[in-house]
């Protein structure tokens, strides 16, 4: 039990990005900027761990894909990932004061934790629930936030209708471990904790992480329903990114224009969904 007199929560001050795993980044990178208008600022490969990575932005929330250079390399620990999970989202990243401080509360917590280095490291799904988590103290190479001119409603405009993120969610099997995680090792607040029907029967908590809000989905006793499909695959539990658009029909126009095909089923927070690259994105009226 923690006690409130001397507990100190690792403070989160914004969730960075979103990484969406795949093999190949250009490509990506390059539908990024077709499908949303993509704002692509900085690319890169890291030596240590053989991946190739873009930065780009998609209204106000950063998303980054990477990839590793050589699938075949199974020693690297991103060409196993996508050897084993395939493309789709990998993790968030949650910016801290100091990672090497936060890496040590969680370990002293339990926690497993992944490529550890100075500025940043992985903590392991199998301490969140199921929700592989990147913690980083450092800023992104070139990043427009930190510019003063930064304008979260760069993309106002685009054919795509994107205004900007409403929330990330996550479908788990379990909430006490995701909430000790976010709300007690970390500083993220509940907002609502409440029943929901859709896309089936469960228990949805959000909670604010820094500057977002992130929903964890569980549903009732397994089933056949879209988030036990999900869930019965190996892979991190990001279910969806949701975002808010000007227009709902202006965007569904836009996004079947660009022959990406519109999922009117299994969205948790969304009107509608396209899945590309096996990244699930959901859109509502903003």
């Amino acid at each position: 039990m923690i006690d409130p007199q001397t507990h100190d929560p690792i403070r989160v001050s914004r969730i960075v990005h979103t990484i969406h795993a795949v093999r190949d980044v250009d490509p990506c990178r390059m539908e990024y900027q077709d499908f949303f208008g993509g704002l692509v600022f900085a690319e890169g490969y890291f030596d240590l761990e053989d991946r190739d990575m873009a930065l780009l932005y998609v209204g106000d929330h950063m998303i980054e894909p990477m990839g590793p250079r050589h699938a075949d390399k199974t020693e690297f620990a991103f060409a196993r990932y996508v050897h084993r999970y395939g493309e789709g989202w990998h993790s968030f990243e949650l910016k801290v004061e100091n990672a090497k401080t936060a890496a040590a509360k969680l370990q002293a917590a339990g926690c497993q934790l992944a490529s550890v280095y100075d500025m940043f490291f992985f903590l392991r799904a199998e301490s969140t629930g199921g929700v592989l988590v990147e913690v980083c103290d450092t800023k992104m190479p070139n990043d427009p936030y930190d510019r003063p001119n930064w304008n979260p409603a760069w993309g106002r405009g685009h054919a795509s209708g994107v205004v900007g993120l409403s929330h990330i969610v996550c479908a788990v099997r379990e909430l006490d471990t995701p909430l000790r995680i976010f709300t007690e090792l970390f500083d993220g607040k509940v907002l609502s904790d409440e029943r929901v029907t859709t896309p089936q029967s469960g228990r949805r908590i959000v909670v604010r992480l820094g500057d977002t809000n992130v929903a964890f989905v569980c549903p009732d006793a397994a089933g056949s329903g879209p988030l036990d499909a999900f869930l019965a695959k190996p892979k991190a539990c990001i279910y969806a990114l949701v975002w808010k658009v000007e227009d709902i029909a202006r965007s569904k126009t836009a996004f079947a224009a660009r022959g990406l095909g519109i999922l009117d089923d299994g969205c948790i927070g969304g009107a509608f969904a396209v899945n590309f690259r096996n990244a699930r994105h959901e859109f509502i009226a903003g």
